[in-house]
């Protein structure tokens, strides 16, 4: 099993010295209590999908609502585990992981919200999935707006959070800020390999969730020599970002706004801009939760989106 080593850890730690919003997650840290989630089964399989070999996996009632999670980054689709079992419980549940992220085969062609956008076109209908509830958080975001804004979607509803696409200005922590803006620090970051984002991600981006050891080696595996790859998702990210914010008048489904109110690599404040540009959203603000909110609070965020599918989405008039 594989583990974040020496290197990963020291690495981190340089990257949290240096970064200034790490005293208040400290601080939250302190103050929280702590978990670690049971291993849950979730049922990984590898499917090819339009010539790409894509993990996913799939679980709850085949005539339940149906439920789409998106992989964050640097972790996975088993980033949901504290809140699998509530979910697939209430909805058929299909967690993908994005080409390029996670345990599926991709590379830096695919590094862009416009490629995942068609990627997502190609595999929601090779599964021949319909009247979907995408569920987008992290890079899963970007990719969902892109993906309803160039094609012609399979959405009923949309949550989104933590990523980019909301109008200027676009608030980042300092080290994707540095990542958006630099070269030199990408090439840095590929250099050192996945580990220390993994490790810097897990201290700075979770208040309350940490990371199991079936998780770590998950994550580590999965992106055991791609950083130089995965890593040109932040080139050209806050363009990136302008390009969808100037559209998003044009997204009418339901959509759900939700966010970490601690959360320090993506601030809030980005949350109340895009809920305010989106014609039809709501805004949902998690408590003591950082960036990594669905883990910090996996039972609330479950509920989140139970309320959300059940009820929630069909309170918005659309018609307005």
């Amino acid at each position: 099993m594989k583990k974040l080593n020496l290197f990963d850890k020291l690495n981190a730690a340089s990257l949290l010295l240096v970064s200034p919003e790490w005293p208040k997650v400290k601080a939250a840290q302190k103050r929280a209590q702590s978990f670690e989630n049971p291993v849950v089964n979730i049922p990984l399989e590898i499917r090819t999908i339009a010539g790409r070999k894509i993990r996913l996996a799939e679980a709850g009632p085949v005539d339940a609502p149906k439920v789409v999670l998106l992989s964050p980054f640097p972790a996975s689709i088993l980033n949901f585990d504290g809140s699998w079992e509530s979910l697939t419980a209430n909805f058929r549940v299909i967690a993908i992981d994005l080409p390029g992220f996670g345990g599926s085969e991709g590379d830096r062609h695919d590094m862009t919200p416009t490629a995942q956008g068609n990627h997502l076109a190609a595999i929601f209908d090779a599964l021949e999935l319909n009247d979907i509830h995408l569920v987008a958080p992290d890079v899963g975001m970007a990719s969902a707006l892109s993906y309803v804004l160039d094609h012609e979607h399979r959405l009923t509803s949309m949550v989104i959070g933590h990523s980019i696409g909301n109008p200027n200005p676009v608030e980042l922590g300092f080290m994707i800020d540095m990542l958006a803006k630099f070269g030199f620090m990408r090439a840095t970051s590929a250099l050192l390999g996945a580990g220390p984002l993994i490790a810097y991600s897990a201290k700075i981006g979770a208040v309350r969730h940490q990371a199991s050891a079936v998780e770590i080696d998950d994550y580590k595996k999965s992106y055991a020599g791609r950083a130089p790859e995965v890593i040109h998702w932040f080139k050209d990210f806050y363009a990136k970002s302008e390009a969808i914010a100037a559209r998003l008048s044009e997204i009418q489904i339901p959509t759900l706004v939700f966010w970490g109110e601690l959360d320090v690599l993506f601030d809030v404040s980005n949350a109340e801009r895009i809920h305010a540009a989106l014609p039809n959203s709501k805004l949902h603000i998690l408590p003591e939760a950082g960036h990594f909110s669905w883990a910090d609070q996996p039972q609330m965020f479950a509920s989140m989106i139970e309320s959300w599918v059940v009820n929630e989405h069909k309170q918005i008039d659309i018609s307005a």
